[in-house]
């Protein structure tokens, strides 16, 4: 703490300018005279001079020092300030549901700007953390506690998409921890098919999920359902669109879906 701060209340006082900083400040002081061409520099005007600079040196120094606890402490008022003021804020007042609503709406937004823009950018996915739930909930505490305790909102679209980074899986796991035991409306885009130890991974973390799939669409080849042979029953499944590219037999997956009403299924012969 500086020393021109009062150790009992914290404020900070500003020293009066020395006499003698306010004669060099002047008008008619030796240096103006000297600049203004009024009269020479003088062999003995040098030791003046370099006193008055390592003086006004220390001044500088002394005040650079006052400036930077002044803002120091500014920054702590003005955060403590908005933190109070936001106990006020009329979104705070909302309730949870009317909140939840507001999410979904912006989610659903999201998605559609990113649809109609799919030419200018990435294709979106649910792993990407720019995404809104990702966002919404990084805002404040009130935020990210109220998407944590709505695993709906986490349910509602589950998208993924290749390629797959080697944080994936991790942020698929988070993710599907936030959904609790919701059903899920699911979409698996397998774009290529490259011998990937990430997507293996991510498949068998997915088919874990199995039961509460309630809506699927998966598009990829052949080579990747070996990951969905497993799947003995799938007692939420309602509706399944599949665009697989290769030959293979989806019958054994419809038949076990005991409440599935809707089924899309495109092979796309044999792939060498």
């Amino acid at each position: 703490m500086s020393r021109l701060t009062c150790r009992n209340c914290g404020s900070v006082n500003l020293p009066p300018l020395e006499p003698r900083i306010k004669n060099i400040q002047s008008p008619d002081s030796l240096v103006s005279q000297i600049l203004r061409g009024q009269r020479p520099l003088l062999d003995s005007d040098h030791a003046l001079l370099t006193a008055e600079i390592v003086e006004l040196e220390q001044q500088q120094s002394l005040y650079a020092a006052q400036l930077k606890e002044i803002q120091s402490r500014r920054c702590a008022v003005r955060k403590a300030l908005e933190s109070r003021k936001s106990v006020y804020a009329p979104i705070r007042r909302l309730p949870r549901e009317i909140l939840i609503e507001i999410f979904h709406s912006v989610c659903d937004s999201w998605w559609q700007e990113e649809n109609r823009s799919w030419n200018l950018r990435l294709s979106p996915h649910s792993l990407d953390l720019s995404g809104p739930l990702w966002i919404l909930g990084r805002v404040c505490g009130l935020w990210r506690d109220t998407l944590h305790s709505s695993p709906a909102s986490w349910a509602r679209k589950l998208v993924l998409r290749q390629p797959f980074s080697e944080y994936d899986l991790e942020i698929l796991q988070t993710y599907l921890e936030r959904t609790g035991e919701h059903l899920l409306n699911l979409q698996v885009i397998c774009s290529h098919w490259t011998e990937e130890e990430d997507m293996d991974d991510i498949l068998s973390l997915l088919v874990q999920s199995c039961r509460r799939w309630k809506n699927l669409h998966i598009s990829a080849f052949k080579q990747h359902m070996r990951h969905l042979e497993p799947i003995s029953q799938l007692p939420a499944l309602q509706t399944i669109d599949m665009n697989i590219f290769g030959d293979y037999d989806c019958s054994g997956m419809c038949l076990s879906a005991l409440q599935l009403w809707k089924a899309s299924i495109r092979v796309h012969g044999t792939l060498r």
